[in-house]
């Protein structure tokens, strides 16, 4: 006799059916926090789960790794507990075993749903005398059935004005699309569905890319391979490279200003230094990575989209900056060095879906600190940025792809003078 394969237990079930739902089938992160936590809870008696556990497991951090310091855990908790109160608002009413992941804990804990769907309200055909008609009615005299069905035509049309009066109020009160281009720009990068994380230049990397007379290449640097032989092999050694959070104060600065927007998006804005980011979050999350690629190896990443490059020269103690399809009037490349990059600079805005495409990219990157400084004046200068995202915004609203290159030179009262020479919208 075959045995009929035995059911799986009702908190497995609950954790297969809040997977396979809407609100967590486009949420990566969501779904394998929430999957390894409970499958630890099920499978393992009196596991603790801790914030440096699921850091390590979920999401790759080394063993040695500070929760202090990084807060991916932390964050995603709190988008994952909204998350299930949402499913279990909606699609996850009447699943009979709920989830929940108490404040404070990340293990989660399977409760039975008390909650009971209403009944379906019963709909009466005023032309259908039969049975089939609440009992109370289909014995009622005629006068009374006659008040009785007129009562409920009454009712059914207050239902039905009072729910068109809901929909017209809706109407009005939906949120329109944002008019203003720069409005619609900030909106997709930092009040879309996603995190955002600001990336700051890496400015020990840079002392030690000229202490080694070579640039580090994306590879090395996520396999941590930064103590390579000097250019000249009989020179002394370079330096050993020390992990020094070390960043400019333009970086600093530009964090606040971010911050200053993002304070009412939904997922905020998360500081990542770029020796901790991980590939796969270019994939999940929107960013703004600021500094070159000699400053933030992370920017490479996008090269090939890009129009606009600046390379630093390191041998030769130059830089140059790429234009790589020049139109009419543009020059095919900058290049300068010493003395006069404290002087005069360039900086490139590039504007870039992420690596899934389902979120944004946001690089902000100059030939000198005075060149940064003045890419960030440009993006935080509205009729500046709006005068250029003006051509870049589609029929539904929503930005383009672009890029931006400026010259800056400094002025003898010490502001900076900074031209548009170049813009590419994709």
């Amino acid at each position: 006799m075959d045995l009929e394969p035995e059911a799986p237990p009702a908190e497995r079930v609950a954790l297969e059916k809040v997977l396979a739902s809407a609100e967590f089938a486009r949420s990566e992160r969501l779904s394998a926090f929430l999957a390894y936590v409970c499958e630890a809870v099920l499978t393992q008696k009196g596991v603790r789960l801790t914030e440096q556990h699921i850091g390590i497991h979920v999401f790759g951090r080394p063993d040695n790794y500070i929760p202090a310091e990084d807060t991916i855990v932390r964050t995603t908790a709190a988008m994952l507990r909204k998350r299930l109160a949402k499913y279990y608002e909606s699609e996850g009413l009447s699943d009979p075993v709920r989830i929940a992941i108490p404040r404070g804990s990340y293990s989660p804990v399977f409760v039975a749903n008390t909650v009971t769907p209403a009944p379906a309200p019963f709909v009466l055909d005023p032309a259908d005398t039969s049975a089939t008609a609440p009992p109370v009615l289909a014995a009622a005299p005629k006068r009374w059935r006659n008040l009785i069905t007129a009562h409920r035509y009454r009712t059914l049309f207050g239902a039905f004005a009072a729910l068109l009066l809901a929909v017209i109020v809706g109407a009005l009160a939906a949120p329109e699309k944002p008019a203003d281009p720069v409005d619609a720009f900030w909106s997709s990068l930092l009040s879309a569905g996603h995190e955002t994380l600001f990336v700051p230049a890496d400015s020990e990397l840079v002392m030690h890319q000229k202490a080694i007379g070579r640039q580090v290449s994306l590879d090395d640097y996520i396999a941590k391979r930064f103590d390579a032989a000097a250019n000249n092999a009989h020179g002394p050694a370079p330096p050993p490279f020390h992990w020094r959070r070390y960043t400019g104060v333009i970086s600093v600065t530009l964090a606040v200003e971010l911050g200053k927007l993002a304070a009412n998006a939904p997922h905020g804005l998360r500081v990542r230094y770029a020796r901790d980011l991980q590939l796969n979050e270019l994939k999940q999350s929107n960013a703004v990575l600021v500094g070159t690629a000699d400053a933030n190896p992370w920017v490479s990443l996008f090269r090939d989209r890009l129009n606009y490059h600046i390379d630093l020269d390191i041998p030769n103690d130059k830089i140059l900056v790429r234009n790589d399809t020049p139109t009419s009037g543009e020059r095919a490349l900058y290049e300068f060095s010493g003395a006069e990059r404290e002087k005069h600079g360039f900086a490139v805005l590039a504007y870039t879906p992420n690596l899934s495409g389902n979120g944004h990219v946001l690089m902000i990157g100059g030939t000198s600190s005075v060149g940064t400084e003045a890419a960030m004046d440009f993006l935080l200068n509205r009729e500046r940025l709006r005068a250029v995202l003006a051509g870049a915004v589609r029929p539904d609203g929503s930005v383009r792809p672009f890029e931006i290159l400026l010259q800056c030179a400094l002025r003898a009262s010490g502001t900076t003078d900074v031209q548009v020479i170049g813009v590419r919208i994709k």
